[in-house]
């Protein structure tokens, strides 16, 4: 096998792959930044995808006149002869950077000593960076369920893998304060290497500046990790209350249990009259319900950042958040939303209750929100200078 050849010089970098192990156009946190990445990066680097996408599809998406080429990745094929075509073509293209973007923490096989493409792609020459979407569980890829020592077994072989995957990059960024303490805990040898970058796609043009109306929403995949369930138990609780309101979720729904779960709670409680669930939600809709939106909820039980609840914030939503992973980074109890412990349905309908009934305590909190989360530099122009700067720094190699 040929080496890569080397870079121009890290002050010279033009050519940058973005990995995903997805199809760009599904609606998960990953693919939603990386389509907001993709326009900017653009204007100052040729931008190529290593995508689960086919070449058809992808030339007919709004992105194709931002990407300069793509190489078609499967997830489920951890063979020598996938990885070994990934490292040809980034050779017949030239590049120059590879940053691979995880769903989680073990994302690309990095739990593999053998088969992580990340270090096979840097033990050929190439300069290679990551970002961790979501440091979830320590656990997470063994299953909590299993017993301490199976755990410890693994750990013994996946530990190292993602140790060794982390000494191949640059940097790994992870997308919240939470994420980022965490990983550097668990990967202890090798904690200067992770980097902090706030994710987002907000700009001017994002929401529409529309009257708000009623609404309790939470907009999402619809699965167990996003708590929709304990959300609809909650409302039922205090629904009675505030005949007025309606609970909107919306989003697609994930094949884990989670939206039987839902509809059996919004029975439960007899509610249906002032629910609204909406599994097909175009970008458009989701922009307007963001924008109609009083109070926006997050009851999720992990959680990498959450991009759905910093658009809330900044479209001036209350919003009540569970306090787990990155959402303590956008609601600051009391000041900018109200937090609550995780699954607490009781908690939660509290604090639904207090923001429903209260108009002032909606719009200071609304108001606090949106100036967090402009003050932080969590717009789509912030993320994707932070990108920039990261790829030319010259002292990262």
């Amino acid at each position: 096998m040929n080496t890569a050849s080397p870079a121009t010089g890290d002050a010279g970098i033009r050519r940058v792959a973005l990995c995903i192990e997805c199809p760009l156009a599904q609606h998960g946190g990953v693919e939603v930044l990386v389509r907001a990445l993709l326009p900017g990066l653009s204007r100052e680097f040729r931008v190529f995808l290593v995508s689960q996408d086919d070449a058809v599809s992808l030339e007919k998406s709004e992105e194709a006149k931002d990407i300069e080429g793509h190489f078609f990745w499967n997830p489920a094929d951890h063979s020598r002869e996938q990885i070994d075509g990934l490292i040809a073509w980034g050779q017949e293209q030239k590049i120059e950077l590879f940053h691979f973007h995880h769903g989680g923490t073990y994302g690309w096989n990095s739990r593999s000593w053998t088969r992580c493409p990340i270090t096979e792609v840097s033990r050929t020459g190439f300069r290679c960076v990551s970002t961790n979407h979501g440091a979830f569980g320590f656990w997470l890829f063994v299953g909590i369920q299993r017993s301490l020592l199976y755990r410890l077994a693994a750990m013994c072989l996946c530990w190292p893998a993602k140790i060794r995957q982390v000494a191949s990059v640059d940097w790994e960024a992870t997308v919240s304060q939470h994420d980022y303490h965490a990983v550097r805990r668990w990967f202890f040898p090798l904690c200067d290497r992770f980097r902090q970058i706030y994710h987002s796609i907000l700009d001017e043009a994002t929401l529409p500046h529309l009257p708000k109306r009623q609404i309790v929403l939470c907009l999402g995949t619809v699965g167990l990790r996003k708590g929709q369930p304990i959300l609809a138990e909650a409302f039922g609780l205090i629904a009675a209350k505030h005949p007025e309101w309606r609970l909107v979720i919306a989003g697609r729904h994930a094949n884990d249990g989670a939206p039987e779960a839902l509809f059996a709670a919004v029975e439960r409680y007899g509610i249906a009259d002032q629910v609204e669930v909406l599994s097909d939600v175009s970008d458009s809709l989701a922009r307007q319900l963001l924008a109609e939106a009083a109070v926006f909820g997050m009851p999720s039980l992990a959680e990498g950042l959450g991009l759905s609840l910093q658009e809330a914030l900044y479209g001036r939503a209350a919003c009540v958040g569970s306090q787990v992973g990155g959402i303590p980074d956008l609601i600051l109890n009391e000041e900018t939303g109200l937090l609550v412990p995780p699954n607490d349905p009781s908690a939660l309908a509290d604090a639904l209750d207090r923001v429903m009934t209260d108009v002032s305590l909606r719009e200071r909190l609304g108001e606090a929100g949106r100036k967090h989360v402009i003050n932080h530099n969590m717009t789509r122009e912030g993320m994707i200078a932070r990108h920039s700067a990261l790829y030319l720094d010259s002292s990262l190699t």
